[in-house]
């Protein structure tokens, strides 16, 4: 359980970033991200995997990650912003600690729209990689029902882990398509 108030670093480029904290006895840091149109929150797990990202049509960065958290922010500034530390290997050229989320490599303040699916790049040899987790496919579906038909909302409350299997699977093929890859975190 987090306490009522955490501890957000904020960078010169606008990015505030939590420090750890508990929840369903992992750990877990949050980052919201002024974009040019909006307010990016990305929740992450310790290995750098997306475990829910939202995006909000404008919105001020540290209210917003309040309100995500339901808790106050501590802002402490930074010299500099940290990258997400992805536990990952190039499933290419094999190299760790070079893959970053395509976010971490450019201004975010240009950045005009978001992918709902989180892209990530090797920097050592270039390959692109997608990152979507069951939990973060899962909170995707519950927040967006109104886009799914209702013979397909009704499959979803009927047995949702075999609908959420049937995305993934989707998401799967249209990457494979795309020569883009599925990215494996390490424990």
């Amino acid at each position: 359980m987090m306490s009522n108030i955490i501890t957000a670093y904020l960078s010169p480029d606008g990015r505030y970033r939590t420090m750890p904290y508990k929840k369903n006895a992992e750990d877990r840091f949050c980052l919201s991200e002024k974009t040019r149109k909006g307010t990016l929150i990305t929740e992450f797990g310790k290995n750098g995997r997306i475990i829910d990202q939202i995006y909000l049509n404008g919105g001020d960065p540290e209210s917003s990650l309040e309100k995500y958290l339901g808790i106050s922010l501590h802002i402490e500034k930074k010299a500099s912003y940290d990258r997400v530390n992805v536990s990952a290997s190039c499933r290419k050229c094999g190299s760790r600690e070079k893959i970053y989320r395509e976010l971490d490599l450019t201004l975010i303040s240009y950045v005009e729209s978001v992918p709902v699916v989180p892209i990530f790049r090797c920097i050592g040899c270039g390959s692109r990689f997608y990152a979507m987790e069951i939990e973060y496919l899962n909170a995707l579906v519950s927040r967006n029902t109104a886009l799914f038909t209702e013979d397909e909302r009704r499959g979803i409350e009927k047995d949702s882990e075999s609908a959420i299997k049937e995305l993934n699977e989707y998401i799967i093929r249209i990457f494979a398509s795309k020569k883009i890859m599925r990215l494996v975190f390490e424990e």
